[in-house]
């Protein structure tokens, strides 16, 4: 990398690269990805291939080193230099930021992988042949293409394909909207003969509600507002589907934030990244968001993405304000029994 890119582009973001090209996950974290998968009993070969994604597996980790990051501010230690420490631990083979995160996240409720869990299932009961690459899932390298890193992006799309073609894959249905519009969009333009029909976990959750007629149901009512993340809207441009999922569920009540607001011109909430280059920006970006949503009288704040998740989540909390964040996921779950 040259120097005069290492000027423009924040810390934070080149130390994502260096994990994905070097640990295959934007967090550097040692383990085991597909421990969430263990008791679904998956197989390997399906009519679609679940695609997990790093978002969901590694967020519990990222709020714990957010926290982290945030003590660190307090004593004087900037993201840079906490990054540059990190490497120099790094050097005589400790992974520091995957002891931090595993420790952050020790004893808290993991509420991001169990989401992984509640989607699959989710597909079973309507009928979709979902299957699972397990250890072989690679990072689809979104990061990488949103910090500006092409050339690595690059490489790394066609090394994925060759995975994917090498295992017999020929459908994909993503859950992470960053990774879905990677692997749908961005993957075409740059690797030669790439013919993966890609799809939205959402997307075909609304086909399979209409072709089954199946009913979910809430036990209790539950009135909510819905964000929709960026990548979902305005990426992969899916803005009726989720309303037609949350639409075919008793029980649901979405109340819609004024129309400058939602669907395709829904405000960002800041998450997706700007926590880790502007986290001022994020934190205001959060608070307005969620202001915005708590003004439609909802008791409980839903989206469909993993970083918009915690976003709000962080928002809620640091507003004291008295209301529930989940995923449409959790809600769509529950709803089908």
């Amino acid at each position: 990398m040259n120097k005069s890119l290492k000027e423009v582009v924040p810390i934070p973001h080149i130390y994502i690269r260096g994990n994905i090209l070097e640990k295959g996950n934007m967090l550097g974290v040692a383990g085991d990805k597909a421990a969430w998968a263990k008791d679904l009993n998956l197989p390997r070969n399906a009519e679609f291939t679940f695609f997990a994604g790093c978002g969901y597996q590694f967020m519990r980790y990222v709020e714990g080193m957010m926290k982290a990051a945030a003590s660190m501010e307090k004593i004087g230690l900037g993201m840079e230099r906490s990054i540059g420490i990190s490497k120099v631990f790094g050097k005589i083979g400790i992974n520091l930021p995957s002891i931090t995160a595993k420790v952050t996240a020790a004893g808290k409720e993991d509420t991001y992988t169990i989401i992984l869990v509640s989607a699959a299932r989710i597909l079973q009961k309507l009928g979709v042949d979902i299957g699972y690459m397990y250890e072989d899932e690679p990072c689809c390298g979104s990061p990488l293409y949103y910090s500006g890193f092409l050339d690595d992006y690059i490489e790394n799309a066609n090394k994925n394909f060759e995975v994917f073609k090498s295992l017999g894959i020929q459908r994909l249905i993503g859950l992470i909207p960053a990774c879905t519009a990677s692997l749908r969009d961005y993957y075409p333009k740059y690797v030669e003969g790439y013919d993966l029909e890609v799809y939205h976990f959402i997307e075909v959750v609304a086909q399979r509600l209409k072709e089954t007629n199946i009913k979910p149901k809430l036990k209790e009512k539950l009135t909510i507002a819905y964000h929709d993340p960026c990548q979902l809207s305005r990426y992969l441009e899916i803005v009726d589907a989720p309303r037609e999922v949350m639409a075919s569920i008793k029980g649901l009540e979405l109340r819609e934030p004024d129309p400058e607001q939602c669907k395709q011109w829904s405000t960002c909430c800041g998450g997706g990244g700007l926590e880790a280059g502007s986290p001022e920006l994020c934190e205001r970006l959060g608070l307005r968001r969620v202001e915005e949503l708590l003004n439609t009288g909802a008791n409980v704040i839903v989206s469909h993405c993993p970083a918009c998740v915690m976003q709000l989540k962080r928002s809620t909390e640091k507003m004291k304000a008295d209301v529930n964040v989940m995923d449409l996921v959790e809600i769509l779950d529950e709803a089908l029994g």
